[in-house]
């Protein structure tokens, strides 16, 4: 009997532990495929000059990308932070300035998916990113903080506005969730034109 009930208990134990697994993987595997998705909608986006949706469900839309030379990896950026975006890409934080127009652009992502390559950047190390506006600005790092979640806004705010912030969880390592941030700043370094043309919105 107690035979019996312990290798239920136990076959029960082997259940839950594969469930933790394959809900811990299903971020990494949701970045992926929905990146795969987004950079499709992107390329098709700048062939022909106008945005398009994802796929027709998505509650977000693109509104730039941003590429790592060093690491020739790319990123397409979201407009939107939500659970549900993040889960797909990295988005842009509009909460943090004063005005968006104003303040520098801010771009969060999840550590363990499309922040990943944060950890593997310098300073001096170049980013360009395109916004929907066809400008292509490349930004060079000039400095790295980690500060905690509720001194986000006051320390972005003190930024200029000719700057590119990247920020993720920390430490990277960890798989817990804490208040710690860890943020790239980036100066614009050169600016150019994408075939010269504007996003039909």
């Amino acid at each position: 009997m107690y035979r019996k009930i312990f290798i239920t208990l136990g076959c029960g134990l082997i259940i839950l532990g594969l469930f933790g697994i394959a809900k811990a993987s299903l971020m990494p595997i949701k970045a992926i495929i929905g990146q795969h998705y987004l950079e499709a909608a992107w390329k098709d986006s700048l062939k022909n000059n106008k945005l398009s949706k994802p796929w027709k469900s998505a509650d977000f839309h693109m509104i730039g990308e941003l590429k790592i030379p060093k690491l020739k990896i790319s990123r397409v950026i979201l407009n939107s932070v939500s659970g549900e975006a993040l889960a797909w890409s990295i988005g842009r934080v509009t909460n943090l300035v004063s005005s968006s127009k104003n303040g520098p652009i801010i771009l969060a992502g999840h550590r363990d998916s499309h922040m990943q390559f944060m950890s593997k950047l310098n300073i001096g190390d170049k980013i360009e990113l395109m916004m929907t506006d066809g400008v292509l600005k490349t930004y060079e790092i000039s400095n790295y903080t980690i500060t905690d979640r509720p001194e986000l806004k006051t320390f972005t705010n003190k930024i200029t506005m000719n700057s590119l912030v990247l920020t993720t969880c920390w430490p990277f390592n960890s798989s817990r969730i804490g208040t710690k941030r860890y943020l790239l700043i980036a100066n614009e370094y050169k600016i150019s034109l994408h075939k010269n043309m504007k996003f039909n919105l």
